[in-house]
């Protein structure tokens, strides 16, 4: 009976020690279209926001309201466009928690239509 306690003991500690049954993070691709949602996350994912400006500026430093995410950096995305530029914006969920990440927009057009920011919630658990 011991030597059963004990080998189901081993196979628990192994099972948790090399991750069987765990899950895979996963990248979360976003873009343009997907402002204004909600968007479930889990710890350890990688979203990558994919952004395009169409006319002058180009957007900005995001933000992140809380701890559950962090911005990993932002490269440009593809080759050049004469359109704009295309940014890509990477953030990795670290907590669960709500995280709402906003990128504001630079360069307004002369005629003086602001470029909204684009903004997303995450909700990673």
């Amino acid at each position: 009976m011991r030597s059963r306690l004990v080998l189901a003991w081993v196979c628990g500690v192994g099972l948790s020690t090399f991750g069987c049954g765990s899950r895979q993070s996963q990248t979360i691709s976003l873009g343009n279209a997907d402002a204004g949602r909600t968007v479930a996350a889990a710890v350890a994912d990688e979203i990558h926001l994919t952004l395009q400006t169409i006319g002058p500026g180009q957007y900005g430093d995001p933000s992140v309201s809380s701890r559950a995410a962090v911005f990993l950096g932002e490269s440009p995305a593809g080759p050049s466009n004469p359109g704009g530029p295309t940014q890509l914006f990477r953030f990795e969920a670290i907590a669960p928690g709500r995280a709402d990440i906003t990128v504001p927009h630079t360069g307004d057009p002369p005629e003086g239509a602001a470029v909204p920011p684009f903004s997303v919630t995450l909700q990673v658990s």
